[in-house]
């Protein structure tokens, strides 16, 4: 048994998340439930497999070893049930960097992204910064629950051409939805159709809450599979985003190629030399501490449900089927389009402002859940006592 209640401070280590009050904002006392970084001390194995790489004491170039393209091989066999081949695999440090390289190679200049929002900001903001115009297919909720609109997704599809990419969340983030396998043979037929690549980002596919199940994309029909990039890491279900070690699927051996020789000539390939351990490590020693770590989070689920209920009713909040993330509604309270801002300097403590998620979701705020239950207990009060004082609730 692990002990996820367990409470340290980062406090000191130059940790985005904690330290960033004093060093950049100037204030102290303030709980963060913002960013997508757990709070829980990492697989024990872990911390073994960077020490005992620390302690040779040379840290030059490092090629990555058969054991490592072997780790990622027999994780998405045991946990999602794909079968990956050395070959189809490019390593990468980091999702978003992957994003980025994706977009420059397969999509010109004159042609544009489409995304489902309310979605992870990097999905738009980072066609963005390399001049690429983004096209918006909103998810539908319905009983609790988002889905795809596909009949939008392939209207607009139709009627703009120029669209050249997807990228899809699986799981979806900030929602926490798991996409059905029919939703994803559905996407993909339709962008088969129109000529579109998919990128599915899939860094939450591990963080999956009980009698819930992550479809991997590469579950679609084989015959979608020459359109279809997959990007994976251990980082967010191991937190270990301070490594730097991602990577992505590609079956089809062109793409694949090109994309190895674009990631090794801007550095993209070039993966921590102590990330390549604690991946071995994660995905080879960590199963039973993936599968508690989930328990736990939906045990923190339960308790913010419970709280939300008891405390402010009127906000909207279904339990996600994935992630570690929570997507609050705070509409019928009429809250401030800053509350979030508000949150962190009069009420010390942070959350997620939805309005980064999509212009239309400012009523919103995400909360992330991957830590200690007292400092989430400790964080949701203070957002109590903020909307007490202001008069929101």
């Amino acid at each position: 048994m692990y002990n996820f209640n367990q409470s340290i401070s980062r406090i000191g280590s130059n940790c985005t998340k904690w330290d960033r009050y004093a060093n950049r904002y100037h204030i102290e006392d303030v709980i963060p439930l913002w960013v997508a970084d757990m709070d829980f001390t990492c697989l024990a194995e872990v911390k073994e497999a960077i020490i005992k790489r620390a302690e040779h004491q040379i840290y030059g170039y490092t090629d990555p070893s058969e054991e490592l393209y072997a780790a990622i091989i027999n994780w998405e066999k045991r946990q999602h049930g794909i079968e990956v081949e050395p070959d189809d695999i490019v390593l990468n440090t980091g999702v978003v960097y992957g994003f980025y390289t994706l977009i420059d190679m397969l999509v010109q200049k004159h042609e544009k992204v489409i995304v489902q929002n309310p979605v992870y900001p990097p999905f738009f903001n980072t066609p963005y910064s390399l001049n690429r115009d983004v096209v918006f297919n909103p998810l539908c909720y319905k009983n609790g629950h988002y889905y795809m609109n596909l009949e939008d997704f392939e209207q607009k599809l139709k009627e703009q051409p120029e669209i050249r990419m997807f990228i899809m969340c699986n799981p979806h983030n900030p929602t926490g939805q798991c996409h059905t396998l029919e939703e994803i043979n559905s996407i993909m037929e339709i962008c088969e159709r129109y000529n579109v690549w998919v990128v599915s980002d899939e860094i939450h596919a591990d963080i999956i809450m009980p009698n819930q199940k992550h479809i991997s994309s590469y579950r679609c029909d084989e015959r979608y599979w020459n359109r279809l990039i997959l990007l994976g890491s251990p980082t967010k279900t191991f937190n270990l985003a301070g490594l730097k070690i991602s990577y992505a699927i590609v079956k089809n051996h062109e793409l694949q190629k090109e994309f190895a020789r674009v990631a090794k000539a801007n550095g993209l390939s070039s993966v921590n030399i102590f990330g390549i351990e604690a991946l071995i490590a994660a995905y080879t020693y960590g199963d039973q501490w993936r599968e508690e770590c989930c328990s736990y989070i939906y045990e923190n689920f339960l308790f913010l449900k419970q709280f939300i209920e008891e405390n402010m009713p009127l906000v909207k909040f279904d339990i996600p089927e994935a992630t570690y993330l929570a997507w609050l509604d705070f509409t019928a309270y009429n809250v401030p389009d800053d509350m979030a801002e508000r949150l962190k300097y009069e009420g010390h403590v942070e959350l997620q402002a939805g309005i980064g998620f999509g212009m239309a979701y400012s009523k919103y705020q995400r909360v992330n859940v991957a830590c200690p239950r007292s400092t989430l207990e400790e964080g949701m009060k203070r957002v109590k006592k903020w909307l007490e004082m202001n008069q929101y609730l």
